[in-house]
């Protein structure tokens, strides 16, 4: 991958939680208008990468850069203030707001404020649907429904570069189908950047400009999505060809 317009960029990171360590000397690069995928079995290290990337985990060892700002030791609030913003697995709503509260909790910094109206017309015309029950209880909505509304809440703190946590898990089938096109049209149509974490290699293959493989806390493939598509590897661990 060149270095051209590189919005996100970890370099040789170590990290861990208490004495356990999950992550070895991992380096990926998110290049701006792209879908970048970060595939992986469960307890590969895939959540905890985008811990690292948002700064609710300080790495032991290595940098992070977001556009080509050090922000390896800014805490996870300053990040989101400068358009780095994650949708966290499970969604973690707030289920006794109503739909609109949460988009509006959403809307946390100054630049999101001032750019409130424009981004909820964005959220509403991605998700009709949360146009229809913004007054309901969040806790009431279906799975795909709070899922979107996850992904609405993130849209709401005006992000440049979105890292979304297994977006599909839970979902049925023609939900993960609409999510793949909303995850598409947030980069072709919103213009926004995407890192996508997923273990349905299947789904998140079908939208990736570029991928990385991390397996044990260890990055161990990369490249193009045909790259990934003709790999062994990925084939025999993840799609059980």
């Amino acid at each position: 991958m060149t270095d051209s317009k590189v919005f996100l960029e970890l370099s040789g990171i170590d990290a861990g939680y208490g004495e356990s360590q999950v992550l070895w000397n991992v380096s990926l690069r998110v290049v701006e208008g792209t879908i970048t995928v970060l595939l992986g079995s469960n307890g590969a290290g895939k959540t905890t990468t985008l811990r690292v990337a948002t700064g609710v985990l300080k790495p032991w060892r290595g940098s992070v850069k977001f556009r080509g700002l050090d922000v390896t030791r800014l805490p996870a609030h300053r990040r989101a203030a400068l358009g780095l913003v994650m949708v966290p697995e499970g969604r973690r709503l707030w289920p006794q707001l109503t739909v609109y509260e949460n988009l509006e909790l959403g809307a946390y910094t100054k630049r999101a404020r001032e750019r409130f109206d424009e981004n909820l017309k964005l959220v509403y015309d991605l998700f009709p649907r949360l146009r229809e029950r913004r007054n309901q209880l969040a806790g009431t909505l279906s799975g795909g429904e709070q899922q979107m509304l996850a992904i609405g809440r993130a849209l709401m703190a005006s992000p440049s570069l979105l890292l979304l946590d297994e977006p599909s898990l839970g979902l049925a089938p023609k939900l993960v189908i609409d999510m793949i096109n909303v995850i598409k049209r947030l980069r072709d149509e919103a213009g926004l950047t995407v890192l996508l974490v997923e273990q349905n290699v299947h789904m998140a293959l079908q939208i990736a400009d570029y991928g990385y493989v991390i397996e044990q806390g260890r990055i161990v493939l990369e490249g193009g999505r045909e790259r990934l598509e003709g790999s062994e590897r990925i084939k025999k661990a993840y799609l059980g060809l």
